[in-house]
């Protein structure tokens, strides 16, 4: 599996539920004779699993250089460096990853990313940052942290009111549990069956009664889990948060990470409210695979942090995925560049990128389509993810394998409207922003990123995803910590300055968001969704990056506002409760009973 996509994947398991289906016919039968699942009952309960892939190749990295040639030293790797288009290069065999990094003028480090391969946590390789200091002569050493690949399953088998014995399944990183609607849990000897409420089998199992111990086959998950009980278990991820004695009182975040913090009251903000809703959080039933699954919650009001809460074993330490919530990501990074001067956002896409003389009959259409018209969704290509239909939608671009390099895929689309004329939500288009950034630049995108937003900001460790190429994908999927993702909100409320540094020309951040095109039923602009919050009897303006599963960047500026939310509900409507219910409902009553009103 190391060498299939991410992409692949993700068409394959839809097939593979079916495959199980049909595999599992003969023992239909027999579940559905089962007169009772009094066997099944003493199943009952939590059950937790967990495997880790990897990755195989993380710690210590050590350069060294003798007479002019280097040589790379991790896990027990000793294999030579190159040099190529003046960065120092190396792989490791078998496909475990490979570095690419640049010495320092005053070879003091080299900075550089770590690729880690393909793997089961995002289905494509990664791109993570990596600094060496000199240590020695010659000698330069740091650490490799890739994305850590590693699953969690959790099992809820309970007896309904009815007597039967049900189940559902959730997984933190990717909601795999929406693909199986458990209804039945029947159980014939060691043999234990997971079926629908049409008595299809979607998951077997068998069931060691001596180690109590539960083993669940999942063909495109890495294989058997080998679940074990949770129930007593107090630091389970399961639940938002095992909390014992008194409940839960506000705390003052610490400060760090370029952040100051204070308290809800000197930002004129009352803590009853906050208070109110980490209660809610943490109270939350977890008795569906569709119940709110928030990771983490944060609240900066007039740029100081004023809390941040996690939840489900998420830590502010650990970066989290933003899936199209990084969109917003990449169409500031190109702001950055117009601000310093590497593009406009007129450029043309296809004189840009084509590495070739534009065909004659290329579409007069294609010819007009600018940058801009790009990060707006409004490219007139033939390109919605929200159609099954569409050439150019997300799943159809990832799930090909004709043209492995998708920026060249998203230019051999048709164009089908006049470039400003229609929105329609494409990811496709986003990514190929980020090619025209990055062929401006002359710099891989991953290395933009780190230079021009990451060190500027003072943001820490994170994780790009890459496409089947090596290139930067710019429609979304970047893992970042959540005070740096904050970070993100807060240099579009403060104008384009982040601690006294511009990185946005003067008008960006308003421009962003100042927009006449719909897309989905909200207003759409470079890259943030604008919308509206009920405040004080009246509407406030606001804007947000979003990204499936609940990740939210959310920013109110006349309120000073700047709110950053993870979750776990991928592809389920729930997932927008956060954005908004839970802002509506106790972050804005905080700040109008803080007000006085």
């Amino acid at each position: 599996m190391r060498n299939v996509t991410r992409w692949r994947v993700r068409a394959l398991v839809g097939l593979a539920i079916i495959l199980t289906t049909v595999l599992a016919v003969a023992s239909e039968g027999r579940a559905q004779e089962e007169p009772a699942q009094e066997p099944a009952r003493e199943l009952v309960g939590l059950w937790a699993a967990q495997r880790s892939f990897g990755p195989a190749v993380k710690g210590s990295l050590t350069l060294r250089e003798v007479d002019g040639k280097f040589r790379a030293e991790i896990s027990g790797y000793s294999v030579a460096a190159r040099t190529a288009e003046g960065e120092i290069r190396f792989e490791i065999p078998g496909d475990r990853g490979y570095f690419r990094g640049v010495v320092s003028a005053d070879r003091q480090r080299i900075d550089g990313h770590w690729v880690q391969p393909w793997n089961y946590r995002s289905f494509s390789p990664m791109a993570s940052p990596v600094s060496l200091r000199r240590t020695a002569a010659g000698v330069w050493s740091g650490t490799v942290t890739p994305l850590d690949d590693r699953l969690h399953f959790y099992l809820m088998i309970e007896e309904r009111r009815d007597g039967r014995i049900g189940a559902f399944l959730r997984n933190p990183e990717a909601n795999i549990g929406r693909f199986y609607r458990i209804e039945d849990v029947v159980r014939e000897g060691d043999v234990v069956r997971f079926a629908d409420a049409n008595g299809r089998v979607r998951l077997e199992g068998t069931y060691d009664t001596r180690f109590e111990r539960l083993s669940v086959y999942f063909p495109l998950n890495g294989g058997t889990y080998d679940f074990v009980r949770a129930d007593a278990d107090p630091a389970t991820a399961f639940y938002p948060r095992r909390q014992e004695g008194e409940p839960y009182r506000y705390r003052q975040p610490p400060a760090g990470e370029g952040w100051q913090t204070t308290s809800p009251e000197d930002v004129a903000m009352a803590v009853e409210p906050l208070e109110e809703m980490i209660r809610m959080i943490i109270a939350t039933p977890m008795d569906a695979v569709d119940a709110p699954y928030i990771h983490g919650l944060l609240i900066a009001r007039d740029g100081k942090l004023v809390m941040e809460e996690y939840f489900h074993g998420h830590s502010r330490y650990q970066p989290h995925g933003t899936r199209s919530a990084s969109k917003s990501m990449t169409t500031t990074l190109i702001g950055i560049a117009d601000h310093e001067g590497i593009l406009e956002l007129d450029s043309p896409v296809y004189e840009t990128l084509y590495d070739r003389a534009l065909p004659d009959d290329l579409d007069p259409r294609a010819r007009r389509m600018t940058l801009e018209h790009l990060i707006t969704m409004t490219s007139g290509l033939a390109c919605d993810d929200g159609d099954p239909d569409s050439p150019g939608g997300e799943d159809i671009m990832q799930n090909q394998e004709a043209q492995p390099d998708w920026h060249r895929y998203t230019l051999d689309l048709p164009m089908i409207h006049e470039p400003g004329d229609h929105a329609a939500y494409c990811s496709g288009g986003q990514n190929l922003a980020g090619g025209v950034l990055s062929h401006l630049a002359g710099e891989w995108l991953p290395e933009f990123y780190r230079k021009h937003f990451a060190e500027p900001v003072g943001a820490g460790l994170y994780h790009m995803n890459l496409t089947p190429v090596g290139e930067g994908y710019g429609g979304g999927g970047l893992y970042i910590k959540p005070r740096d993702f904050l970070k993100l909100g807060q240099l579009y409320l403060d104008d384009g300055v982040w601690n006294g540094r511009r990185l946005l020309d003067l008008g960006w951040a308003e421009a962003a968001v100042t927009t006449d095109k719909t897309i989905r039923d909200e207003r759409y602009g470079y890259g943030w969704w604008v919308f509206s919050y009920p405040f004080a009897g009246r509407e406030v303006k606001a804007f947000y990056a979003g990204g499936n599963g609940g990740q939210y960047v959310i920013v109110v500026p006349e309120l000073g506002l700047n709110i950053v939310i993870f979750g776990g509900n991928y592809n389920q409507r729930v997932m927008h409760v956060s954005k908004y219910e839970y802002v509506r409902d106790y972050v804005l009553r905080a700040i109008e009973i803080g007000r006085g009103d």
